[in-house]
């Protein structure tokens, strides 16, 4: 046995392939713990083992043997808008018919084609200031709410305070977003 003096606590030879046993320097490694290292058969690259092994090939060499992933072009889109087969019911622009995203054949062509509505973006200025009116209000209404006494007060502006909270949080309603 040979003693090295960087990393390498020992080195071996067994036939034709080099071992050495280094500390834990890698990341995931623990730095107490000894690893069994041995050169590959192909290139030669130092590769961690386990204590049986007789040989080992690297990863690179492995690489280079396998030949690489093919990877197929984009999804062909089918036309119909994102989500439509959650549809109760669905009528594409031909005048197929789908309930629960299974076609209907017997339906066919009598219904009028969905219209799907685009849903209204709001920038983050006009969230951020609807979240701060909100905000406004629930402290005015939390005022209130300690000088009220009547049952039928209490309970609206509770009702109030919870629903501008949502909007307060960032959970603005749709009803609440464009209004």
């Amino acid at each position: 046995m040979a003693k090295k003096k960087n990393k390498t606590l020992a080195v071996m030879e067994e036939s034709e392939h080099i071992v050495e046993y280094r500390k834990g320097y890698k990341w995931h490694h623990r730095p107490d713990a000894t690893y069994r290292y041995m050169s590959c058969k192909k290139c030669g690259q130092m590769a961690t083992v386990g204590e049986e092994s007789t040989a080992v090939t690297c990863s690179d060499c492995v690489n280079e043997m396998v030949e690489p992933p093919q990877f197929t072009s984009r999804r062909i889109s089918s036309g119909r808008p994102a989500g439509w087969h959650f549809m109760a019911k669905y009528v594409d622009k031909e005048g197929n018919v789908f309930y629960r995203g299974k076609e209907q054949p017997k339906l066919k062509g009598k219904f009028k084609e969905t219209v799907i509505e685009k849903k209204e973006k709001i920038s983050k200025s006009e969230k951020s200031a609807m979240m701060n009116s909100a905000n406004i209000k629930v402290h005015k209404l939390k005022k209130e709410l300690k000088n009220a006494k009547l049952k039928k007060d209490i309970k609206r502006l509770t009702r109030e305070i919870t629903k501008l909270s949502k909007i307060g949080r960032g959970k603005i309603p749709r009803s609440k977003m464009f209004k």
